[in-house]
């Protein structure tokens, strides 16, 4: 029987942290294990194989919004298919 385990964590933060986070979840990816933390609690991910990805942009009256998701199965080890999405950096705001 599988255990079940949840992580939530919203705050408002300004962009070099939320950058670090980013870079933290890059890492993560890269070395096969996520591990999230908080008072709250924490729980541990292992991105392997075909990651679902999900990207929701919206820009609103001067409100954006930016929406990310990655879904992913334990002990998936399905190839990759090509990548069809470009994300690049805009130009440095001053």
């Amino acid at each position: 029987m599988e255990s079940e385990s949840r992580f939530k964590y919203e705050s408002v933060q300004d962009a070099e942290l939320l950058k670090r986070y980013l870079e933290a979840i890059t890492a993560g990816f890269a070395a096969g294990e996520l591990r999230l933390s908080s008072r709250e609690g924490d729980v541990a991910l292992h991105p392997k194989g075909m990651v679902g990805f999900l990207v929701e942009a919206k820009s609103t009256g001067g409100r954006m919004k930016l929406h990310l998701k990655f879904s992913w199965r334990e002990g998936s080890g399905e190839d990759q298919e090509e990548n069809a999405l470009t994300i690049a950096p805009g130009p440095a705001q001053d």
